[in-house]
């Protein structure tokens, strides 16, 4: 073999991978911005003087600022289950959620407590965002704080706000434990079919970079 063909054969792979780690780590990042340039508006697949599209245009006048409620609910201590509770226990639930209007997290004017039909419980609504994300556990804390002045109650969080959080918590970290397993099954079946230990990482490698490259180009040809 000359010098040539020695040098080409290891010129092109070096080449050839380092392309490829220039694809995957300047364009991979894109996969996480094609979110900017989707839409899932139905009125953006029909045409303007549609019956459908004018429906959805004029249905825009009535939309309302969707937010996410968080229901505080406030008993009696332990020891006191059967107690009613009294006019300045609820006047003090009512201190504490207006305490929370302005704080990070909520929007607009938290409602006053209200009792129960039996006047053992009350219960009050705190407006917050629907955008806060990974926020939203520290807004729960504020007012779970906040609730929790009032004296000889046990105060509790619950409506979609809590439920979200608590979804949150029982699924974290689950993205990670499926794409390990899917992973590690992909990775079996390569090295079954292929018998090789190489082979099988630079199929997985080059599908990752083939992805980033394939993201870069859809918001590339998205991107208004």
């Amino acid at each position: 073999m000359s010098a040539g063909a020695r040098i080409a054969r290891w010129l092109v792979p070096l080449v050839l991978l380092a392309a490829w780690l220039g694809i995957g780590g300047v364009l991979g990042p894109y996969a996480g911005k094609l979110g900017e340039v989707a839409t899932n508006d139905q009125a953006a697949f029909l045409s303007q003087n549609a019956e459908s599209t004018q429906v959805i245009n004029a249905q825009r006048a009535f939309d309302q600022k969707e937010t996410l409620p968080a229901v505080v609910v406030w008993t009696a201590d332990d020891d006191a289950r059967a107690q009613r509770l009294t006019a300045a226990q609820k006047e003090a639930a009512s201190r504490s959620l207006r305490s929370l209007d302005g704080s990070p997290g909520t929007t607009g004017r938290a409602s006053p407590a209200l009792a129960a039909e039996d006047g053992r419980a009350l219960r009050g609504v705190v407006q917050l965002r629907p955008d806060l994300g990974d926020e939203l556990p520290n807004a729960l804390e504020r007012i779970e704080k906040a609730a929790a002045k009032v004296p000889g109650t046990t105060a509790r969080l619950a409506g979609p706000a809590a439920s979200q959080a608590d979804l949150s918590d029982a699924f974290a970290g689950i993205d990670g434990i499926l794409l390990g397993v899917a992973l590690v099954t992909v990775l079996l079946i390569l090295l079954l079919v292929y018998r090789s230990l190489l082979l099988p990482f630079v199929i997985i490698v080059g599908a990752v970079f083939a992805l980033g490259l394939a993201c870069a180009i859809v918001y590339a040809l998205a991107r208004p």
